[in-house]
């Protein structure tokens, strides 16, 4: 009996994520920002079954309509817009949380992906949310101890970060002046400053494929890709002192055409952020202490850092 009562679950939240999914679709915003951040969940954290649905949801976004997307490029670069481009695609090639990107050539024959923002999104973030908490809550589709609420949080903050493509740009700036320092291994795209405003990021093209496409490739391959996320995960936090936070795998190409053994050109820095010495100095030790095996000092740091309150049991 018990066994039938889990299967008739597990369909009914089948048919929920399902459900869910194709709503994230159309909400965008919030709702589609935690499906990226659940849809790269382990398995013992997140099902299969939901995980799947908001992966779907993370590589299915809808689009906006070919008239909206002119009049934002009318209302962002001025009534005279097309007089910077050679050719331009209306049809975006990539849909995320809170944006399509859409390719085109200059007048230089450059080669740029052009990020436009949904408009009005900047202002449903915490509705968007609100809701989708309500909606799930509702579903019972989320299995207990997900912590939720603390990715809902995350979402809210990095939304309000990402929606303004100024700020994604100075960090863009600033990842690609770092990382011309490593021309084997890195690569940060160009910004183009006079095509660029709070609602429109446009830069430099770059080719490769998302880092979670390589699953089956050589392992030579595969640890490459690796090391190179390793090292580049120790050079923001102890080198650049920033970091970029969001784990979409969508957000890291790596290029088997450039570089000695392939580059990684990295993408929308729009939840970059910044860390001071103090955090920086904690973590330090925390790596030192597991080195070391020094479980008192991991322990001590660890308070300090704020990953732990010293109040947990044994």
């Amino acid at each position: 009996m018990q066994d039938k009562e889990g299967m008739a679950k597990y369909a009914i939240n089948q048919r929920n994520a399902d459900r869910l999914a194709n709503n994230f679709k159309k909400m965008r915003g919030g709702a589609l920002k935690i499906g990226q951040i659940l849809s790269t969940s382990e398995e013992s954290v997140l099902p299969p079954v939901i995980r799947d649905a908001m992966e779907k949801a993370r590589s299915e976004a809808d689009i906006m309509p070919l008239k909206q997307v002119t009049k934002n490029l009318v209302r962002e670069l001025g009534p005279e817009w097309q007089k910077n481009f050679k050719e331009i695609n209306l049809y975006p090639f990539a849909a995320a949380s809170i944006g399509q990107v859409h390719e085109a050539i200059l007048k230089d024959d450059m080669r740029v992906a052009i990020k436009m923002q949904y408009t009005g999104i900047s202002n449903s973030i915490d509705s968007d949310l609100n809701n989708f908490k309500r909606i799930i809550d509702m579903l019972g589709i989320f299995p207990r101890g997900l912590y939720l609420n603390e990715a809902i949080d995350v979402a809210r903050n990095e939304l309000h970060w990402e929606c303004n493509y100024e700020r994604e740009a100075t960090y863009q700036r600033a990842y690609r002046e770092h990382l011309l320092k490593y021309p084997n291994d890195f690569y940060c795209p160009k910004v183009i400053d006079h095509l660029s405003t709070r609602t429109i990021l446009c830069s430099e093209f770059v080719d490769g494929r998302e880092i979670d496409t390589y699953m089956k490739e050589s392992q030579d391959l595969r640890n490459r890709i690796g090391s190179l996320l390793i090292k580049l995960c120790f050079k923001e936090l102890f080198e650049f002192k920033m970091m970029q936070t969001d784990p979409n795998p969508a957000n890291y190409l790596f290029d088997t055409q450039h570089g000695r053994d392939g580059i990684m050109n990295l993408l929308d820095l729009g939840a970059g952020r910044d860390f001071e010495d103090g955090f920086l100095d904690s973590y330090m030790q925390i790596i030192w202490g597991s080195y070391k095996d020094d479980k008192e000092s991991i322990l001590q740091h660890s308070i300090n850092i704020g990953f732990l309150t010293g109040e947990e049991s044994q």
